[in-house]
């Protein structure tokens, strides 16, 4: 058998085959020197996933031995509580973190006391996060977490099995505590820090995390895609700055595809703008959740900025967004916001 050789074959690929099909080894190898063989190597190896070494019998008592052991290590782990410290409810969940450029929700047990909120990984037997109750100011759902102010204002998010228990669960004790907490707090409107690149008078209208294609069948990366009343752009986290942007006026409409974006990542949603350049129409592709979300989005800024209407003040016909924007062109007119916000610059 001629051994071959498939660039397009990735490590992905060959973790992939062991672990479905397994690899045997079979060779001899004679390591020479000036021509007289000095040492031999046999090679008798079998290389496989758990699964398909047990399925043709091979490692299963070994395999049953540890599958047990391992159980009763994890049924056995539980965190250590303080004295005296009365456990209130215990469930799974996860807690959002986010440091530097590592952004993830770290899976644990969430354990609630008479004195503390806590989030425990047994893997690892690490305390994620803990919290006095004492330090816990404010509380809301936001979507599907579990949203806690805390007294320095940091903004913690916690996902939980039953997020409606854990959230009353906290009142509750907390109430039996003495201890008063705002069940309605103005939550931030944004997890990332303060959008420096937005200018002057300009607002976001639709954000939210996404993958960007950098160049067309090329790579990947993640970000947080955003629409606002001037433009679309595209911020790149491990950069922290603005990686794609358009200016709304540009955007000729979207459509959404399900596509491959690589050999693992089969499938997935593909949200592709079309935009017009100097020259030619180019396509910017978008991958992550609510896509459909984005295309209504982008297809609201398409008919909005087609449609016409008259002019309040001389009754003739204008793009409704040029009237808003810069005025009406027949007799001068300008919309209350913007004689407020070029009043605000003069000042």
């Amino acid at each position: 058998m001629e051994p071959t050789r498939d660039a397009q074959v990735t490590l992905v690929d060959l973790l992939d085959r062991i672990l479905d099909k397994g690899l045997v080894i079979n060779a001899d190898i004679i390591i020479s020197v000036a021509g007289i063989p000095l040492i031999g190597v046999n090679l008798r190896a079998a290389l496989a996933g758990m699964e398909t070494m047990v399925k043709y019998g091979m490692m299963k008592a070994w395999d049953e031995k540890i599958r047990s052991r391992e159980g009763n290590n994890r049924t056995n782990k539980e965190t250590s509580l303080l004295q005296d410290e009365e456990l209130k409810l215990k469930m799974l969940g996860s807690f959002f973190y986010a440091k530097g450029i590592y952004v993830a929700w770290r899976p644990g047990q969430i354990y609630l006391t008479d004195r503390r909120l806590l989030l425990w990984q047994q893997e690892f037997n690490e305390i994620i996060f803990q919290t006095s109750l004492k330090e816990i100011k404010g509380l809301a759902r936001q979507r599907d977490a579990l949203c806690l102010i805390l007294k320095d204002q940091r903004r913690v998010l916690l996902r939980a099995t039953d997020i409606d228990k854990l959230g009353e669960s906290i009142k509750e004790v907390m109430k039996l505590r003495g201890l008063i907490i705002n069940e309605t707090p103005l939550l931030p409107e944004y997890e990332e820090d303060a959008l420096d690149f937005l200018t002057e008078r300009e607002t976001v209208t639709h954000r939210g995390k996404a993958w960007y294609m950098v160049s067309p069948g090329s790579v990947w990366k993640p970000g947080h895609l955003y629409i606002t009343n001037k433009r679309l752009c595209w911020w790149y986290d491990f950069e922290k700055r603005l990686a794609f942007e358009i200016p709304t006026q540009k955007i000729l409409g979207s459509a959404i595809e399900v596509r491959n974006l690589s050999p693992v990542l089969k499938r997935k949603k593909v949200f592709d703008v079309i935009y017009q350049t100097i020259s030619k129409r180019k396509v910017a592709s978008f991958s992550g959740e609510e896509m459909y979300e984005w295309e209504r989005a982008i297809n609201r800024i398409v008919s909005f900025r087609e449609r016409t209407e008259a002019c309040p003040e001389c009754g003739e016909k204008e793009i409704v967004l040029e009237l808003l924007e810069n005025g009406c062109t027949h007799c001068g007119w300008v919309s209350p916001r913007l004689k407020r916000e070029t009043e605000k610059i003069m000042a």
